[in-house]
C-alpha cells in the first residue's frame, strides 16, 4: 500500500484523495427476509483487497421494524464480508424486512 502524501491529524476527513482510490470501497445492499430474529447475507467487494479490510455497516432506515435492530460485518476477507443484522432486544418479536437499505464501507488497513 502506498503511503498518502498527507499529514494526518485527529478528526481529519477521510477522502479518496487522501487514500489511494483502491484503499477504500463502499456500497449498499437491500435486505429482505420474513419472520426472522437475525439474518446474514454474504456481500462481495467490487474489487479484491490486498488484506482483509476494516469495515463499518449501517442500517440506512430507522422506520418500522428496523428501529430496534443492529448490524455488523463478520467473516471479513479480502473478497467479501457477511452482513449480520439482528434484533437489539432479546424479547422483541421476529420481524420482516422488505428492501431495507444497509450501507457499508471498507478501508484497507
Amino acid at each position: 500500500m502506498a503511503v498518502p502524501a498527507t499529514t494526518w491529524a485527529p478528526g481529519m476527513r477521510i477522502t479518496a484523495a487522501r487514500l489511494n482510490a483502491t484503499d477504500i470501497q463502499r456500497g449498499n445492499v437491500l435486505v429482505s427476509f420474513t419472520t426472522q430474529t437475525s439474518f446474514q447475507l454474504v456481500v462481495p467487494f467490487p474489487e479484491l483487497f490486498p488484506a482483509a479490510p476494516i469495515m463499518s455497516v449501517n442500517i440506512a432506515s430507522g422506520a418500522g421494524s428496523t428501529s430496534r435492530w443492529g448490524a455488523r460485518a463478520i467473516n471479513i476477507t479480502q473478497a467479501q464480508f457477511t452482513l449480520f443484522v439482528y434484533r437489539g432486544e432479546a424479547a422483541a418479536a421476529a420481524a420482516t424486512w422488505a428492501n431495507v437499505p444497509v450501507d457499508w464501507i471498507a478501508i484497507n488497513p
